[in-house]
């Protein structure tokens, strides 16, 4: 396989206390970037100020005049602007340990389809506010198992096994043309769920590569992180790809698409329902012969009758393990 180039792309909106972190961690990996693309997303903290006077000639400062929702236009500005064959996500907020980049090269070089392979990702450690860490969940679930090289059915059978989607934006790196391909984030379309979206779409092109090997962070302490700052009483933003994708897909992936959907829609209301009723605009298409009981729940949600008490129920529960 020939030496992959990568391009870093970070997406910068007001994130000045954790932006020197995150490029400092790409500039310290032991297999190097080619370049670092940083695309300001109209910061008004100095953020693009500091990242402008970095003098390491690998970093490629772009900026917008107008900020986008969630980052997804910002970095499809830099998949645009880079130059490399493979793009690495870092959001200005995150962190790589040094071995990231060698250890996704080192996965790619372990798949005996690498015309196939589209994307590549790794597990990684989250930092609460209060100093807690867990693994992310895929990393859970595998334990010490190796990289799993996953088609299009897999990706989606694990998705589900680990209850989410089972790659995480800051440490996953995907080939540019897969990202062109799968129509790059959604832009205007999506606030919040675009990430997952985006997996979703890229996954469909090909092979994706998944190692739980440690190598990044994601600090849940962020100031202004986009998780705190849009409301999640909306449609999934999978919804749309979703339903795009069963028109053509295999009836073997066509279940497993409609059991991602009401996942996703159902994580959704959970969150939803502890601020508001759930509208049933928002888990509309829900496939209730895939499941039943969470339908059922999904009703209960929406009627002023019984929301409630199952509010109640759920933030109980929420709080119960917030104090685990």
């Amino acid at each position: 396989m020939p030496v992959t180039r990568f391009s870093v792309v970070i997406p910068l909106y007001n994130k000045r206390p954790h932006v020197g972190r995150a490029i400092q961690s790409a500039l310290a990996q032991t297999s190097p970037a080619h370049e670092i693309v940083v695309v300001d997303d109209g910061s008004r903290d100095g953020g693009y100020e500091y990242v402008r006077d970095l003098a390491d000639p690998r970093i490629k400062l772009h900026q917008r005049t107008q900020p986008g929702p969630g980052g997804y236009a910002a970095r499809n500005d830099g998949i645009a602007h880079a130059t490399g064959d493979w793009i690495a996500f870092l959001d200005a907020d995150d962190e790589w340990l040094p071995d990231h980049l060698e250890t996704i090269a080192r996965t790619m070089q372990l798949c005996d389809r690498p015309e196939a392979l589209v994307s590549v990702a790794t597990g990684f450690r989250i930092v609460f506010p209060s100093g807690k860490e867990e693994l992310d969940i895929y990393a859970r679930h595998r334990k010490q198992g190796g990289p799993e090289f996953l088609d299009f059915e897999q990706f989606l059978g694990t998705w589900l096994a680990v209850g989410g989607a089972p790659i995480w934006t800051s440490a996953t790196a995907c080939r540019k043309d897969a990202l062109i391909a799968a129509g790059l984030f959604p832009a205007g379309r999506c606030t919040r769920g675009g990430d997952k979206d985006m997996w979703l779409r890229v996954a469909a092109q090909g092979v994706t590569a998944i190692n739980p090997a440690i190598t990044a962070i994601y600090f849940k302490d962020s100031v202004n992180m986009v998780t705190a700052g849009t409301t999640v009483h909306a449609r999934h933003c999978i919804c749309h790809s979703v339903e795009a994708m069963l028109d053509r897909a295999k009836p073997a992936a066509a279940r497993l698409l409609r059991k991602v959907y009401n996942l996703e829609i159902f994580k959704y209301c959970v969150l939803s329902v502890k601020n508001a009723r759930v509208s049933r605009a928002i888990w509309r298409g829900f496939y209730a012969a895939e499941n039943p009981i969470q339908y059922l729940i999904l009703n209960a949600l929406s009627n002023p009758l019984t929301d409630g008490i199952l509010r109640r129920l759920l933030n109980f529960r929420s709080a119960r393990l917030k104090r685990r």
